[in-house]
């Protein structure tokens, strides 16, 4: 008879984790350019050139890592035990939060490109890193729901609801990558869309559930 698997600890992954997503948060800032000028004119001027370019490139992937963080720490809050797989998939996923200061770096355009000129690389890359943190994000709630690893009392709709949250997060990150082929701009601006798209899908999958399953609403 063989033994099973031995289960990891919990605290270590998770601290482990929180170190490297705060390492990546950090790095973020290192490269953020000084604004340049003679006069206090021209390096007003410079830090207003760098609010649509740099800066912002900045915030998007603040807020993203914060996200990143968010549903982790939400996933393994009711996380009890870690086995191998589930360590592989959150490794994978922290790969790809490593990534992302580089991925924000090929959002600007090379110094030698002409003023106004746009390339796909960049926000392909991006949304590319994205999708890889997302598969690795549904993997872990799959390896934890196959593995038993919940905690108790956890309620089974739970795993269903963290893969519906990823995934709507993640539909307008995949649409933009063919988008970015043809107008690397309009493929970020899909990425704003995804409040609204979030919003539109939780309202209708609300619906759907109050129709095929109506004695939930019904009184007791």
């Amino acid at each position: 008879m063989t033994n099973p698997e031995p289960l990891l600890n919990v605290e270590r992954t998770v601290f482990f984790s929180d170190a490297v997503i705060a390492i990546a948060m950090t790095l973020l800032a290192i490269d953020l350019p000084l604004p340049e000028g003679k006069t206090d004119g021209q390096v007003w001027r410079s830090f207003a050139h760098s609010l649509g370019g740099a800066y912002l490139a900045f915030a998007i992937s603040f807020v993203v890592i914060a996200l990143f963080w968010y549903r982790h720490h939400r996933l393994f809050q009711r996380i009890v035990e870690i086995n191998t797989r589930l360590v592989v998939w959150n490794l994978v996923a922290l790969f790809a939060i490593v990534l992302v200061p580089f991925a924000t770096k090929l959002l600007a355009a090379p110094p030698a490109a002409p003023p106004g000129a746009q390339f796909s690389l960049g926000p392909v890359i991006y949304a590319s890193m994205i999708l890889l943190w997302g598969a690795a994000q549904v993997m872990m709630v799959v390896t934890a729901t196959r593995g038993r690893l919940w905690r108790p009392g956890t309620p089974s709709g739970v795993p269903g609801n963290m893969i519906f949250a990823t995934c709507t997060a993640l539909a307008m990150f995949a649409v933009s990558i063919p988008v970015a082929f043809v107008s690397p701009a309009a493929a970020e601006y899909c990425w704003l869309l995804i409040p609204v798209v979030g919003a539109a899908t939780r309202r209708l999958r609300g619906r759907v559930r109050s129709v095929l399953r109506p004695n939930d609403h019904a009184p007791r």
